[in-house]
């Protein structure tokens, strides 16, 4: 064969294999099914359950968190090839994982808020199910004690409703709750968990004797601490209200803390004299402060233009301003919060916070609300904050509440 023919049938070959991967058939990314799924979160010593469904909404996919009667739902859900992206609301956390079959996701969830901070998981698609079976009575509401017995134990009331093996309830403390808790009850065991894309919560707990239990209580995988319960109908905390108060020396709450473009605002400002103020020490990290935002802004629509001002002082966990600021951007664009939220600071150390607010005693909680009168006067100081997932708790307070701001806007 002459070198002509040897080159005639080289490109014959080239071009034979060029057709043959045109035809070949492309990959197609696998779909997760649409319906329940589960997610486990390996926590080191435990599996975390986390309850969720897919679904389709017009062109997006959505999967939805269920916390007991909670739904978070979520949108910001991307897919390249078989790596699945989901984008909490909110918080600065993330689910990344791979496709491995349509009922069958492993990755990581990231929560940048603590750095390079991830956990494993293995989501399945099925239904939450609780095993049937013999199960205790945890029904009802418990004195509890967090942290060892070297170490200042943590006051808080446990409050627990149960159907046979499923069980719902959440922890009361006096600087907030734990928000909306669902598990099992196995025998004398039972599990309650949470995830709201800032937190991973996980409470094992054991009935140890006549209306007595011990426990564990897991925050995703980086802290875990023991505590020990009583029943007691009678159990409380501390009134909120006694717990943050103006130093000795002071007779007003001010402040000076830049805006999200950085200009300054002060509570001496126009625009703040001679209104009613509610002052929201907060986090965009922070759960129950994202609960009580919620309600703050229907306080703002309600009696705004009766003459309340709400202002936000958020105090963030991020390396810069200009990441503080984008968080509380997305804070607000997520829940239309309608009021100003200042950078009081890029760190939620409380310490920090108590020098950047000296007429305080203390920063006890995040949040913490000062009610101001239309004199400047500050008329209430409510530490922690009661959400709705405690029921008749946080009826109460938005009742007591809204009572009070009627009353100061009179005047």
């Amino acid at each position: 064969m002459n070198i002509k023919n040897l080159q005639s049938h080289l490109w014959l070959l080239i071009l034979s294999l060029l057709l043959v991967g045109c035809n070949s058939p492309k990959k197609v990314p696998l779909i997760p099914k649409i319906g329940p799924w589960l997610i486990h979160l390996d926590i080191g010593e435990h599996d975390l359950p986390i309850e969720v469904s897919h679904t389709i909404k017009g062109e997006k996919n959505v999967w939805a968190f269920h916390n007991a009667k909670e739904i978070i739902e979520v949108d910001e859900v991307s897919q390249v090839g078989d790596s699945l992206f989901i984008r909490m609301p909110v918080f600065d956390s993330e689910f990344r994982g791979k496709i491995v079959a349509d009922s069958v996701i492993r990755g990581h969830w990231h929560n940048y808020s603590r750095g390079d901070y991830k956990i494993p998981f293995e989501a399945t698609h099925g239904e939450w199910i609780c095993e049937s079976g013999d199960a205790v009575d945890f029904n009802g509401r418990w004195a509890v004690k967090f942290g060892k017995d070297s170490m200042e134990l943590t006051p808080a009331v446990g409050i627990f409703s149960q159907d046979n093996n499923e069980v719902t309830g959440t922890f009361l403390t006096e600087t907030g709750d734990y928000r909306y808790l669902q598990g099992c009850v196995v025998g004398g065991e039972m599990t309650l968990s949470t995830f709201d894309g800032a937190h991973a919560f996980l409470f094992t707990l054991k009935m140890a004797g006549d209306k007595s239990l011990s426990g564990t209580f897991f925050s995703g995988k980086h802290w875990n601490e023991p505590f020990t319960a009583v029943m007691n109908d009678s159990a409380t905390l501390r009134d909120p209200e006694t717990l943050t108060y103006l130093n000795p020396g002071y007779d007003k709450f001010s402040f000076s803390f830049p805006a999200l473009d950085s200009q300054l605002v002060s509570l001496e400002d126009a625009q703040f004299q001679g209104k009613v103020v509610l002052v929201q020490i907060m986090g965009s990290w922070c759960p129950n402060c994202l609960d009580e935002s919620k309600l703050y802004a229907q306080w703002y629509d309600k009696y705004h233009d009766q003459g309340l001002e709400i202002i936000g002082l958020a105090f963030e966990r991020t390396p810069t301003f200009a990441k503080a600021a984008s968080n509380i951007r997305r804070l607000q664009k997520r829940l239309g919060t309608p009021y100003p939220i200042l950078i009081a600071s890029t760190s939620n150390n409380k310490q920090e916070a108590a020098k950047k607010l000296p007429m305080l005693n203390h920063v006890m909680s995040y949040p913490t609300s000062i009610f101001i009168d239309r004199s400047g006067d500050v008329q209430k100081i409510h530490t922690g904050f009661y959400g709705p997932g405690t029921g008749a708790y946080y009826t109460e307070f938005v009742e007591e509440t809204e009572a009070l701001l009627e009353e100061l806007i009179a005047e």
